[in-house]
């Protein structure tokens, strides 16, 4: 019953702050929209940046959990990267979209707060430890080139934290490419670069 209350109060806390904002979101809001007391949501979040906090880390988790799911696939190495890629973009397409405007989550996860970077930091390192197991499963391909397997353990990270601002931002237009080509193109660049003999055998729609 517990749990059940937290997780209520988050999804409430979730949808007010895409809705209103953060800034304009208060703890009585919050009260009234999941229909509990004040008292209720002080025993289990003694602030609105509590709460917010939660709200995010959960959100994490959500990408991580899919991402999971990703790794557990019974694949290739290579391909195994290829949809690991891929689904953060399906992952990040998801969290910015909502059947109305007001529901959108983009706003979440353009915020700039330093209690955001540090939980998304956190979902990263998790992130982490999976690719580097798939990059050195990669290792074993005999087309692979192990230097940019070490080269990309350390620039994937920051990578992917530029690639997620990009698409958050909706700038990704300005590169020339469509949203159903973004994810290819980054895919085909990565996998590409790793091969020792880079091949270009997708056709990818340029404006």
């Amino acid at each position: 019953m517990a749990n059940r209350t937290r997780e209520k109060l988050i999804d409430v806390a979730r949808h007010l702050f895409a809705r209103k904002g953060v800034e304009n979101t208060t703890m009585v809001d919050i009260a009234n929209a999941s229909e509990k007391g004040r008292r209720t949501v002080y025993t289990y979040f003694k602030s609105k940046s509590a709460i917010y906090d939660a709200v995010i880390e959960s959100e994490s988790e959500h990408i991580v959990e899919r991402l999971r799911k990703v790794y557990s696939l019974d694949l290739p190495p290579i391909e195994k990267l290829r949809q690991f890629i891929i689904i953060r973009f399906e992952i990040l397409k998801m969290i910015s979209e909502a059947p109305t405007p007001s529901e959108s989550l983009r706003s979440l996860f353009t915020t700039n707060n330093k209690r955001y970077e540090k939980i998304t930091q956190l979902a990263l390192e998790k992130e982490k430890v999976m690719l580097n197991n798939i990059l050195r499963q990669c290792m074993d391909n005999p087309d692979i080139d192990r230097r940019q397997l070490a080269r990309l353990k350390v620039v994937m990270p920051l990578l992917q934290q530029g690639i997620d601002i990009s698409f958050m931002r909706n700038n990704y237009h300005d590169l020339g490419v469509d949203e159903d080509s973004f994810s290819n193109v980054v895919a085909d660049f990565i996998l590409n670069g790793l091969h020792k003999h880079p091949t270009n055998n997708r056709t990818i729609q340029i404006y």
